[in-house]
């Protein structure tokens, strides 16, 4: 089974994959492939290298140093081997930005992405297991520059196009998997019919990190049309008669720069109320990472995180997390 490993800086990632490569070798008879993807530039990367290498020593990886251009390496592997990818994180920097530059290499060759999937793909039919690592950055209340935010991303088009080959996929946090989805149409493994979902539905509120695949996830599991979603700009009044508003966090940033305060009535079932409101609310995770220095955005994402409880709380509202493409319920 091939399995997609991610979560924040040093919850645990390294390890469960490497425990689950030697299980699934074991199974095998054969040695396990650890594929070391980053390029050290400078002592702290050389020293985490080193704390990697220690931590595998005794477990019989055969390593192999791949930076980038994975095709080429992957011509000279045994097929049916099972390999520990660490990581899609690296791999992406590597490709994306020429060494020692922040220009990234895809202004100058558009193709890459899919390069980088083509690679991936190849590595995932050559072998019996791959355990990718990947890092959670895209769950933070701060406004990175052009290269960063591409960056971001492609790292989390790439996790999305993985997490579809993939058996499970798994969040780390603190050491432990917080999260595990099972390979799944639909998140309660029921294929509805498409004029049906939206009829048994309950009201949702949905939430996760940049580039996960929110609003197509709640497309498929709720048939939802382009029609139906209102995309919230950080400029404008959202249509509230749409049956679902995406990007919720820009409506709270046009509130904040109105004096408003930002609706968290929606769902009202009370008899009598004719307006039209939203069925389901999309919104990003940006409650992690450093706390921004900018005030507007330190603002920012304390309303929506305040915005979000109050909907949660109401008592005919599912919450849900979609993480690399797929969805938890939150209960």
């Amino acid at each position: 089974m091939h399995i997609l490993i991610s979560g924040g800086c040093k919850n645990g990632k390294s390890s469960l994959a490497q425990d689950l490569a030697c299980e699934y070798a074991k199974k095998t008879g054969s040695r396990p492939i650890y594929f070391a993807t980053m390029i050290p530039q400078d002592s702290e990367d050389k020293e985490r290298i080193e704390k990697h290498r220690a931590d595998r020593k005794g477990l019989g990886f055969q390593t192999i140093e791949c930076g980038k251009n994975l095709r080429e390496t992957i011509k000279n592997m045994e097929s049916g081997r099972v390999v520990l990818f660490d990581s899609l994180t690296a791999l992406i920097a590597n490709e994306l930005f020429a060494q020692n530059t922040v220009i990234p290499n895809l202004f100058r060759n558009p193709s890459l992405p899919e390069k980088i999937k083509s690679d991936l793909s190849a590595l995932i039919e050559k072998s019996d297991s791959v355990i990718f690592v990947s890092d959670g950055i895209f769950s933070d209340g701060k406004i990175y520059d052009e290269a960063t935010e591409l960056y971001r991303k492609i790292l989390a088009e790439t996790e999305n196009f993985i997490a579809k080959k993939c058996g499970k996929v798994v969040e780390m946090v603190a050491g432990n998997a917080g999260c595990t989805m099972q390979n799944a149409q639909l998140s309660n493994g029921v294929n509805l019919d498409k004029n049906y979902a939206l009829k048994i539905m309950n009201y949702e509120l949905i939430i996760g990190g940049s580039y996960q695949g929110k609003t197509d996830w709640a497309k498929r599991e709720f048939s939802l049309l382009d029609e139906d979603i209102f995309v919230c700009e950080s400029d404008s009044m959202p249509d509230f008669s749409k049956k679902c508003l995406a990007h919720y966090e820009n409506y709270v940033a046009y509130c904040l720069k109105n004096n408003l305060s930002p609706r968290t009535d929606f769902f009202d079932d009370s008899p009598g109320q004719k307006t039209k409101s939203p069925q389901i609310i999309i919104c990003d995770d940006i409650f992690c990472g450093v706390v921004p220095v900018d005030a507007f955005q330190r603002k920012w994402r304390e309303e929506t995180g305040l915005a979000l409880q109050k909907i949660a709380g109401r008592e005919n509202v599912k919450l849900w997390r979609v993480f690399c493409g797929r969805a938890v319920e939150i209960q």
